[in-house]
């Protein structure tokens, strides 16, 4: 898909890759940079690719809504409002999420993390992913 495809934001934000920072997810920008990376891997994957298609996410505001969420389980800032269990019931009704959906999205998200960030935030990422995947 191109960012016209629906995936939002400016093309350059979408175009430019996130480098090697090699430090910690230290602010809500390090945080976006993350989930923008990590969300455009996903959606070009080939197993969960389909589950976002199927889902028509409105990229800008899902990646907006995401950034806000690890910004408060990673930096303790509030901005997130919602609740991530409900609100992936409706995606997962239409294509049921299965134990190779959850490993692959950890498996992306792990080395998305590995691969520009280093350190104490950068780890609780990982371990608050894996509780995520087990509890959803």
């Amino acid at each position: 898909m191109s960012v016209e495809g629906g995936f939002g934001g400016d093309p350059p934000c979408w175009a430019r890759q996130i480098e090697d920072l090699g430090r910690d997810l230290e602010d809500r920008d390090d945080i976006t940079l993350l989930v923008r990376g990590f969300y455009r891997q996903v959606a070009m994957d080939d197993v969960l690719g389909p589950v976002f298609e199927q889902a028509h996410v409105d990229w800008s505001a899902h990646i907006s809504k995401l950034a806000d969420f690890w910004t408060w389980q990673l930096l303790g800032q509030r901005g997130y409002d919602g609740n991530p269990l409900r609100a992936h019931e409706p995606v997962h009704a239409r294509t049921p999420f299965t134990p190779e959906h959850y490993e692959r999205w950890l498996e992306l998200f792990e080395a998305t993390i590995d691969a520009h960030f280093r350190g104490p935030h950068a780890e609780l990422a990982k371990r608050r992913a894996r509780r995520m995947a087990v509890a959803l």
